[in-house]
């Protein structure tokens, strides 16, 4: 069941994502599906989320791989003992992952109106994923799914491209050779850590990395490791008042 509609911008906006995805799948695969036995950092991050996740929530927790693309992210979680499905709002990018993952379960979605039950999920990794979601609204939306699908005390590990703007958005109508239309946001750390505590998160851990040169895209990274608030009797933006009746 889904947490909301989407707007008409919005979905103009999540059109664009989904054709630009879709036409790039094959080179994204190509380039990007063995991106993590070069980034020793991510990969660190990713083992030390599954370890705590199933430390907590038990062997094989339920964790959601936000945004999975060609899904190596998944991949890399499943291979650490969760249990992972990978969701993509490309159809195309879903078909190239469950050809490559067999083994795994992948669905094409929207992380701002997921089709998903409360509380399905003890972990969610969005890796570059909210990159797409160029407005606060947007950003709200998909952290207010996020906390209504985890469990209670359930993780979020989140990890962002940085601008020396604050939260500055550029267009792009090429992506690695391939023609697309889309928008990319350089996020703030702080605006979104403040955004991701007014979602019902707690922050746990901030971390800040240089580009990986020759490995990557040369933007500065942040990653956010939170956790959804303990309390299941208020959902985000409900109030004792509302629940009541």
């Amino acid at each position: 069941m889904s947490g909301g509609g989407e707007s008409s911008a919005h979905s103009q906006d999540l059109a664009r994502v989904r054709v630009s995805y879709d036409a790039v799948a094959d080179r994204y695969v190509e380039e990007i599906h063995d991106e993590l036995r070069n980034k020793p950092l991510d990969r660190a991050l990713l083992t030390a989320f599954a370890d705590q996740v199933q430390a907590e929530h038990g062997a094989g927790a339920r964790v959601c791989d936000m945004g999975c693309g060609p899904g190596h992210v998944g991949a890399f979680l499943a291979g650490h003992g969760c249990t992972v499905t990978g969701l993509d709002l490309s159809p195309v990018m879903v078909a190239r992952a469950r050809s490559l993952h067999p083994e795994m379960t992948f669905e094409v979605g929207s992380m701002t109106a997921l089709d998903a039950p409360a509380g399905c999920w003890d972990g969610i990794v969005a890796f570059y994923s909210i990159i797409h979601l160029t407005t606060d609204a947007d950003v709200r939306a998909a952290l207010a799914e996020f906390h209504r699908t985890l469990s209670a005390r359930g993780l979020l590990l989140l990890a962002v491209h940085l601008g020396e703007d604050r939260d500055a958005t550029v267009h792009s109508d090429e992506m690695l050779g391939v023609s697309v239309d889309m928008d990319f946001r350089f996020f703030d750390a702080d605006l979104l850590a403040a955004a991701i505590a007014a979602a019902g998160f707690s922050i746990e851990a901030r971390l800040v990395r240089a580009p990986y040169e020759g490995a990557e895209v040369q933007t500065t990274r942040a990653y956010l490791l939170a956790r959804r608030s303990p309390d299941d009797r208020l959902g985000v933006g409900e109030t004792a008042a509302s629940v009541e009746t």
